[in-house]
């Protein structure tokens, strides 16, 4: 394994691109004091993860990238890609080259990429740490730390000797397990404190499960007793309905029937008042008549007694004055009178049966009309009784309906409401089996993570007996 090349685009003084080839053997690069060389050294120590700025020469990490000059305006990002020969395996990655890139912008945003594709630092110093290079092992030595290691007493001198024999990988490996161990065993404390409130708060929820279950059963039992009670209402009212819907309509019946009885008295109340306007004149002619028969009566009478008297005086008068009329005339006279008299008592007899014929009729007449009079304010009354009544039961079946309308918007209501109550009793079941399922699943995370924790300790133990073979070789090696 060795350093193929080294490119720089608008690191420090390397305003334009430029490439560094290594090839095998050499050993150096020389050059003038200001050619760039400390640059150079400087770019590998960034490419590969260098994060102080000090440690680069400057006061802070914007300042890698290239300010510019009277001549050419300062750039807005530095990169730096450095490519290695892999040919040996050395660096545990499935490639013959691999390409280190780093770009930093002048806004303070950093990338890594390796071989082109986007990776994070830890990747990159994971990758060179098992090769032995990297920013913090003993291949880059900056000016002054050489004579940092000349002068260096037995510790520091231990710190260089660990870190060029690969003890550094080891003691950051380490520190990481450390760290992942004492993580783990805050997570574990962290779930141990949340089996014992899950475990804490289960019993509640259980018996409040319970609770919401015997309430899901009352409320069922309720609700089914509502129901039903609402279900005998609504036949009782919907038997009241068809009741109701057959008296009107045998109302409706009796009102045609009435109906057409009264149209019937009307029609035959007409008849009748027709008849009493086409007798009226035949009454009153024979009123007339009657009362001229009357009139000739009196006349016949006046006469009859006049004849009498006549007669009287003729008999009672002397024979001298009795010779001044015949008797046969006289005779005559009185026959021909008796028999006008006759012929005006049969005239008068036969009016006066007319006329009391006519006023029976009249009076048969005017009965019946009083009668079919009667008649029709009985029917009108019964008409009016029965709107009343019909009124009434109209009023009775809308409010029948309405009743009926309550209650299956109750029904509806109910059932709703009973669906509401599945759903969250379906919910709450949900939620008690998850929480059974996560207390059940967190006993056994328990195990798992005590599985875990016993192997970690095993690493850990592991990691120790390596470092103390690390160190004996190391004290072997001092030796």
């Amino acid at each position: 394994m060795h350093l193929k090349s080294l490119t720089l685009r608008g690191f420090k003084s390397f305003a334009s691109a430029t490439t560094l080839r290594f090839e095998p053997g050499i050993t150096c690069v020389v050059g003038p004091n200001g050619s760039g060389k400390s640059n150079v050294v400087d770019a590998l120590s960034w490419v590969m993860g260098e994060q102080g700025a000090k440690s680069l020469r400057g006061g802070k990490m914007e300042d890698v990238i290239f300010a510019g000059t009277t001549g050419r305006p300062p750039l807005g990002r530095a990169e730096v890609s450095l490519t290695i020969n892999n040919a040996d395996g050395a660096l545990p990655i499935d490639y013959s080259e691999v390409t280190i890139t780093r770009i930093m912008f002048r806004n303070g945003g950093s990338e890594y990429q390796l071989n082109g594709d986007t990776c994070r630092l830890l990747d990159i110093q994971e990758l060179l740490s098992d090769s032995g290079i990297g920013r913090e092992m003993h291949v880059i030595v900056g000016q002054g730390q050489l004579d940092g290691v000349l002068h260096a007493d037995p510790t520091g001198r231990r710190a260089f000797i660990e870190e060029a024999a690969g003890v550094l990988k080891h003691r950051k490996r380490k520190e990481k397990a450390l760290r992942k161990l004492d993580a783990m065993q805050a997570n574990l404390a962290r779930v141990q404190d949340l089996t014992d409130e899950l475990r804490r708060q289960l019993k509640p929820l259980g018996r409040q499960a319970a609770v919401a279950r015997r309430a899901q059963v009352i409320q069922a039992d309720l609700r089914d007793a509502r129901l039903r009670l609402l279900a005998d209402d609504l036949v009782a009212l919907r038997q009241a309905l068809r009741t109701e819907v057959a008296d009107e309509a045998e109302l409706k019946e009796r009102k045609e029937a009435v109906e057409g009885r009264l149209k019937e008295a009307l029609r035959r109340e007409a008849d009748l008042e027709q008849q009493v306007r086409t007798l009226t004149p035949r009454l009153e002619r024979a009123q007339q008549t009657w009362y001229e028969l009357s009139q000739l009566a009196e006349r016949v009478r006046g006469t009859i007694g006049l004849a009498d008297q006549r007669v009287q005086h003729a008999s009672a008068a002397p024979a001298e004055e009795r010779r001044g009329r015949d008797p046969e005339d006289m005779a005559r006279e009185a026959a021909r009178i008796r028999e006008q008299e006759a012929e005006l008592e049969a005239a008068l007899e036969a009016a006066e049966r007319a006329l009391d014929d006519t006023v029976a009729h009249r009076s048969e007449l005017e009965r019946q009309l009083q009668d079919e009079e009667r008649r029709l304010k009985d029917v009108a009354r019964a008409i009016a009784d029965r709107r009343e009544g019909l009124a009434r039961l109209h009023g009775q079946v809308n409010a029948a309906r309405s009743r009926a309308s309550s209650a299956q918007s109750e029904i509806d209501r109910l059932a709703a409401a009973r669906d509401e109550a599945r759903e969250r009793a379906a919910v709450a079941q949900e939620a008690y089996e998850t929480l059974d399922a996560e207390v059940a699943g967190l006993d056994a995370g328990d195990e798992e993570l005590a599985e875990r924790h016993e192997r970690a300790k095993r690493e850990l133990a592991d990691a120790e007996a390596a470092l103390s073979a690390a160190r004996e070789g190391v004290t072997t090696v001092e030796r």
